[in-house]
């Protein structure tokens, strides 16, 4: 039978009604993007991004839970004067919902209490992400103007710049939303007002500190939002896991960026667990875990691994120093019994601490063959092939160092993380090819 015009647009139409009647289905179908809960902790500009109803701002667009922990003038370690808690104690207050959420903002830097604001920035962000170990997070840098805080808050910023990629961040800019894209965050212009604000009184200076939330607002949305770039890491054959458990100097390593690097030489995934000033078997001051302690945490990962490298002798805290190696090395070989394992000597000098540290080179040497592991020259490494870790020089300056203040004694303990990473990258194996996966 011939097909009319009019048959033919019936038939066009009903087949546009059938795919129209399909595509709904399937958009009703398809799965909803999931809803992410955000923490957001900080001071007094927080509690500003509370005031401007972020919580519902965030909620509608992410469709998740949102809590804002703000305290007035707190800062990362000192309680401010309104829940009177610090940042560190929020953390263990909040931690049930900090470990639901998917994003985690810190609004911290402007209150200059921390002794050390880089370090308590590294105790924040590992007490973080103890927690909530695959949350994004993001850091609000500070904008405040008052003029006589101006250049340390640049510093501050600096820091925070800094520390982003290191410590496994994003910035948000305060600084920029309240003054343009062009704004330069690391030279903060001293006593310049807000736009269309007056110097805020009270605080010794032009300039300002609170105000334009609604623009930190929507650069923290839009930030948030933004959708994430997915990294597909394509494993070479033969690629090399590795896991590094230490103390400072290993953070000195994590902040030289050794992940990054050893991924790179070995194909696999690389993690550094580090607690500053903890010993094999006494916790540190960060996460508070001995290195026994991380082991037990940390065990999926060893497991894992087919290279451990070990940073521990430092701190001089284990009863029995001997005795604590063969307790570490048991339980890592439990997990991980083929891999193979590096330690590296101590290259600290206080003068009043080098000959024990000498003793405990002497030690790590000597159990190198009977515990099964390599030794890794941190003291050549600072000084020199022909330096012996064994007679460690009491107060000897590391290389265009001068003396590490807070310890009692000329010397150093910190520092030269360079050239132990090279060090570290020129003694561990290599994987056994180049050629990516299949798959990849």
């Amino acid at each position: 039978m011939k097909t009319t015009h009019s048959n033919r647009w019936l038939g066009h139409g009903c087949f546009q009604g059938l795919w129209a009647l399909l595509l709904t289905w399937c958009v009703a179908m398809a799965p909803a993007q999931a809803a992410e809960n955000v923490y957001v902790l900080g001071d007094s500009i927080a509690y500003g991004l509370s005031l401007d109803g972020l919580e519902t701002k965030l909620k509608t667009r992410l469709g998740g839970e949102v809590r804002i922990n703000y305290d007035g003038a707190r800062s990362i370690t000192t309680p401010g004067n309104q829940v009177k808690k610090s940042a560190l104690e929020s953390v263990d207050l909040d931690k049930d919902f900090i470990a639901s959420a998917q994003v985690v903002v810190l609004v911290l830097g402007m209150n200059q209490i921390e002794p050390n604001f880089a370090e308590s920035q590294a105790q924040l962000l590992q007490k973080l992400k103890a927690v909530a170990p695959k949350a994004r997070y993001f850091w609000v840098d500070i904008a405040s103007t008052i003029a006589p805080q101006a250049a340390s808050w640049s510093a501050r910023n600096k820091t925070i710049y800094d520390n982003a990629v290191p410590l496994g961040y994003s910035v948000v800019s305060r600084y920029k939303a309240i003054f343009g894209p062009e704004a330069d965050p690391l030279n903060i212009k001293p006593g310049q007002n807000f736009p269309n604000s007056p110097t805020e009184e009270g605080y010794g200076g032009p300039g300002n500190l609170h105000g334009f939330y609604s623009e930190l607002s929507q650069a923290l949305i839009d930030s948030i939002t933004q959708p994430v770039k997915s990294v597909v890491r394509c494993s070479r054959k033969g690629a090399l896991n590795s896991y590094i458990l230490g103390d400072s100097i290993s953070y000195g390593l994590h902040l030289d960026g050794l992940e990054a690097k050893l991924e790179a030489q070995l194909g696999g995934s690389a993690l550094i667990s580090y607690d500053v000033g903890r010993s094999i078997t006494f916790p540190g001051v960060t996460i508070k875990k001995s290195a026994l302690d991380s082991v037990d945490l940390d065990s999926a990962a060893i497991a894992k691994a087919q290279v451990i490298v070990i940073v521990l002798g430092t701190n001089q805290s284990e009863v029995s120093f001997a005795d604590a190696q063969v307790e570490l090395m048991q339980r890592l070989r439990a997990l991980a019994p083929k891999a193979q394992y590096f330690w590296v000597d101590i290259g600290a000098t206080i003068a009043s601490q080098a000959q024990g540290w000498s003793e405990r080179n002497r030690t790590i040497y000597a159990n190198a063959e009977p515990l099964g592991y390599t030794v890794i020259s941190r003291y050549k490494a600072i000084f020199g092939s022909a330096a012996n870790p064994l007679k460690i020089v009491p107060g000897a300056n590391f290389p265009g160092w001068i003396t590490e203040p807070g310890y009692g004694a000329p010397g150093n303990v910190h520092g030269m993380q360079e050239a132990l990473a090279r060090t570290l990258l020129q003694a561990l194996p290599k994987p056994f090819g180049n050629t990516p996966a299949a798959g990849c």
